[in-house]
């Protein structure tokens, strides 16, 4: 089986202007994201029989959302500020990811994967593992000052069919397939 997902991936820029933001959240208990895995997930699928990621890829095919010009902007946390247990950054505008999105479910659905509940836009950079006082008194000032942090623009031109291997030193992705929109 295999740990599958459907990503955007970023541009390199971007994960490396979020690298260096990332170096004020190095905080007790908050696990960040290695800038390189930093994307945009679109649907996980969870284990999936390597036989039918041919069959998924051709499903994401029906996909046609044009490109388009994202924004990765703005550091917040999920489902609050003040009690954080995700790290997130926007990717914007919503309506086209939003629209990548319902056509990636849609094209999925039909060969019989499960539809998700809602959908945000957005990349992961970091996770709060327990509470700590630290945590609570740095963070909420920690969203303040990024607020309105640009990690960059990028076209989104395409999407990925993506492996996660999980270990020890953390997940590590490969991308199986690409489809461009």
């Amino acid at each position: 089986m295999i740990r599958t997902f459907i990503a955007v991936n970023l541009d390199p820029a971007i994960r490396a202007r979020i690298g260096e933001a990332e170096e004020d959240f190095r905080i007790k208990g908050v696990r960040l994201v290695d800038p390189e895995l930093i994307h945009v997930t679109l649907k996980f699928l969870g284990n999936v029989e390597p036989s039918r990621i041919d069959e998924i890829a051709a499903a994401l095919g029906k996909v046609k959302v044009a490109p388009f010009t994202a924004n990765v902007r703005g550091i917040g946390g999920f489902p609050n500020d003040r009690s954080p247990r995700v790290i997130w950054i926007g990717a914007e505008p919503a309506e086209p990811f939003g629209e990548l999105n319902r056509q990636t479910e849609d094209a999925l659905a039909d060969i019989g994967f499960e539809r998700e509940g809602r959908f945000n836009a957005h990349v992961t950079i970091g996770r709060v593992k327990f509470p700590d006082p630290e945590q609570r008194q740095r963070l909420p000032g920690l969203f303040e000052k990024y607020r309105g942090f640009e990690a960059g623009t990028m076209r989104v031109d395409r999407i990925h069919v993506m492996q996660s291997r999980l270990s020890p030193k953390g997940p590590k992705y490969e991308a199986l397939r690409e489809i461009t929109l």
